[in-house]
């Protein structure tokens, strides 16, 4: 995954919310959230009291320990009734996945629910695997029927832990899941619970202007909550863009595959501004 575009990002000093401060005082608006891993904000309080307690502990390594039972339960909580897999790391459920499969996966080579569109390297590849992101709108159905799903849950090292949702026909081809640090398994389930809390409360996006602008842009495509540049976007064009968003306090995705993500909400005033920004048209 190429990232390079962070380069231009000034140094970060801390991240609250939707937000993310640099060393030089200056707030950008996170439009990336992490493709997804971070879709809840950042630098919740609860989280960091959990890693802090962890920590506290001084047992960093792979252990025996209740994090990994509460964070099966978590899960479990959120796809009742699946067979349930923790690997340390995505890399290592991919390898996995494509164990199973019998070819290599990319991150990349996985359908993603939220794309409006299908990809050539998705051909026969719905049925079997997909990734999974809360807040999908109803049109774009989830496959909650594939083999194996890939969730992005709200998991900020993704290099530390993978969660896949096995149908009962391919879990058996499966390992047993990993033992984590409890470190990370014990921040994962708290942030599967926040989840499981966000979804409850069914919040409305609530960003008129910026909604308006997306649905009539040519360059940007999806509903609610994801939209994805056009592919026939070239990346020296997206560079442009991305700078041309950073200067004006917001932070779009690096990484020309990964989705813009909305806030549920923003003042008045930088909706206003992030509708100017997105009513582009090809020309841009």
């Amino acid at each position: 995954m190429d990232t390079r575009l962070l380069e231009y990002v000034e140094p970060l000093r801390r991240a609250r919310g939707d937000y993310l401060y640099t060393y030089r005082g200056n707030r950008l608006v996170d439009l990336w959230k992490q493709g997804g891993f971070a879709i809840l904000g950042h630098g919740k309080s609860h989280e960091l009291t959990c890693l802090k307690d962890t920590l506290a502990r001084g047992i960093w390594m792979p252990a025996p320990h209740p994090g990994m039972r509460h964070l099966v339960k978590a899960v479990k909580k959120l796809f009742p009734g699946k067979d349930i897999r923790i690997y340390r790391g995505l890399h290592r459920a991919l390898y996995q996945i494509g164990l199973v499969l019998g070819k290599p996966l990319r991150w990349e080579d996985i359908p993603d629910p939220a794309y409006p569109a299908s990809k050539p390297e998705w051909l026969g590849l719905h049925r079997q695997v997909s990734l999974w992101r809360p807040w999908v709108t109803a049109e774009k159905a989830q496959q909650v029927d594939a083999n194996i799903l890939l969730p992005l849950l709200p998991f900020a090292w993704p290099e530390e832990v993978a969660v896949l949702i096995l149908s009962e026909s391919v879990a058996p081809q499966f390992p047993p899941s990993d033992m984590l640090s409890p470190v990370f398994a014990e921040y994962a389930q708290r942030a599967v619970y926040d989840l499981l809390k966000a979804l409850e409360q069914v919040p409305k996006l609530m960003l008129p202007k910026t909604r308006t602008a997306l649905v009539g842009s040519s360059i940007w495509k999806g509903s609610g909550l994801y939209w994805y540049i056009n592919r026939s976007f070239s990346l020296p064009r997206y560079e442009s863009l991305f700078r041309q968003f950073l200067q004006e306090g917001f932070l779009l995705p690096p990484v020309l595959e990964d989705p813009l993500i909305l806030p549920w909400s923003l003042s008045p005033g930088l909706d206003a501004k992030l509708a100017q920004l997105l009513s582009f048209t090809t020309e841009a």
